[in-house]
């Protein structure tokens, strides 16, 4: 945790329940309810599992958030709470690496001391922040697996392995710890006792120590592991209601008259009321009379304009581009012509009976911010088309997963031996355009969803391959995974 975070966060929290003493008549208990969303930020593994592979972390995916809380308003700007909030996040893959997930939910309970912005009327921004607890339930999944005896190590769980012996490393513990968090909201009165109140916290959480098992999987033999979830914090967005019981607010107490200034009355020149002449702004200085000139210029009325210079020919020769000049040596040279580039035709979207062709129109494509997050053959920026035919066929002769997918590609693309028929020469280079949607990914391991692309140039390059049956497919490069585009 940042030290001097949680020592700013502590004084501030001082100093708002220092304040909190002075209260009026107007104070009371009050109970507070709120549910929205929310996400963890992206967070570090380290230990018997861990994220450093690409030194990318993991990265949450928002989800739904709930809090609680009772506490005192004691009726001077202050109020003093006790607060619970849970939130639950998906991190997906660690590191981007396959057969890895990772999994979290924290439960805070916090002491939060509030100042209230009571002179909008029935708007009632405020400003809080609170120390207490937080627990943290994590789940961390990474394992090898063998395939045609070739044993695929995963890097997320680190270690020496016996030949042709996989591992798998499981983690799902829970931890505890003191955290603090930073609040701003906006309450709405809707009556005298209930206010609307909707507001955003930021949550800075300890980190976590959990502790696990690391497993043979033919010999089923384990070992402890331990791994520590660091740099944990969250940002939520909820909203809901508070209801203050007891008597309501009394009115405020109406402000006595304050007598009216004296008048000025001192005229100055410009016609301004002043209370001497000493204040009286300085007199500018007197305007010039000016007349305008035939050329445009601007000279005192006095002098004269400069003598109008005589008529020129009127230019009598027309020029390719319709400009008429005085000798077709002054007419502009012939530009260039304009190469035009034919724009590649994409599939036409709607059903198929092939399920990777078949595109749901009765529903609405997700734009992608970006590509990378769920990797089908990783990134293949910087190779030829020739490399990425070559890595595909590696990946054909070490994986069944990869080669019965690649087999189905090809029979679907007509080609009736699968990727036996797959060629180097069918694979070219192509920027799919701005705006491009269609099916992108394979199976739920990679998010196979109905998408539209980001609109950044590198996250829209991509092999093309030729198919037999008149059918476009793409691979994206920056993740390798499969794209039907289609418009």
């Amino acid at each position: 945790m940042n030290k001097l975070a949680l020592c700013s966060a502590a004084s501030a929290l001082s100093l708002l329940m220092s304040g909190a003493a002075f209260a009026d008549d107007n104070d009371g208990w009050y109970l507070r309810g709120n549910a929205g969303y929310g996400v963890h930020t992206d967070a570090d593994i380290t230990g018997g599992i861990t994220s450093q592979v690409h030194d990318d972390g993991i990265q949450s995916e928002g989800n739904g958030a709930a809090s609680l809380g009772i506490g005192y308003d004691f009726g001077d700007n202050w109020r003093l709470e006790l607060d619970g909030d849970t939130l639950w996040t998906d991190f997906g893959s660690i590191s981007q690496v396959p057969s890895s997930f990772a999994k979290l939910r924290t439960d805070t309970v916090m002491l939060n001391a509030y100042y209230d912005f009571d002179n909008l009327g029935k708007l009632e921004p405020y400003v809080g922040a609170g120390l207490g607890l937080v627990r943290g339930d994590a789940s961390l999944v990474a394992h090898d697996f063998i395939n045609n005896r070739l044993l695929n190590r995963t890097p997320v769980c680190p270690g020496d392995r016996v030949a042709q012996q996989g591992v798998s490393c499981d983690v799902s513990d829970t931890d505890s710890g003191f955290g603090w968090q930073l609040i701003a909201g906006l309450g709405y009165a809707l009556s005298d006792n209930l206010t609307w109140d909707t507001h955003y916290t930021y949550m800075n959480a300890p980190d976590f120590d959990f502790e696990g098992a690391r497993t043979n999987s033919v010999t089923q033999a384990s070992t402890p592991i331990e791994a520590t979830l660091s740099d944990v914090a969250a940002h939520t967005v909820m909203t809901g209601l508070r209801y203050r019981f007891g008597n309501s607010y009394e009115a405020p107490k109406a402000i006595a008259p304050v007598a009216p200034p004296p008048k000025p009355t001192y005229a100055c020149w410009d016609g301004s009321m002043v209370f001497n002449s000493g204040q009286c702004p300085a007199e500018p200085a007197p305007v010039v009379q000016t007349q305008t000139c035939w050329d445009g210029s601007n000279i005192p009325v006095a002098s004269t304009c400069p003598a109008r210079p005589a008529p020129q020919p009127s230019p009598q020769v027309a020029c390719w581009d319709g400009s008429l000049v005085s000798d077709s040596a002054f007419c502009p040279a012939t530009p260039e012509p304009v190469a035009v580039v034919q724009q590649t035709n994409l599939n036409v979207c709607g059903s198929s009976p092939v399920a990777i062709f078949d595109v749901p129109l009765n529903t609405t494509p997700k734009q992608m911010s970006r590509l990378g997050t769920m990797p089908e053959f990783g990134d293949s920026h910087g190779l030829t088309p020739t490399e990425f035919y070559e890595k595909l066929d590696g990946r054909f002769r070490t994986s069944a997963v990869d080669k019965a997918y690649l087999n189905y590609l090809f029979k679907s693309m007509g080609y009736a031996n699968g990727w036996a028929d797959a060629q180097p020469y069918m694979f070219s280079e192509e920027v799919l355009p701005v705006g491009t949607s269609g099916l992108l990914g394979l199976g739920k391991q990679h998010h196979y969803k109905y998408s539209i692309l980001p609109a950044n140039d590198r996250d829209r390059q991509a092999f093309r391959i030729q198919s037999a049956n008149g059918s476009v497919v793409h691979f994206m490069k920056t993740c390798g995974n499969y794209m039907y585009a289609c418009e």
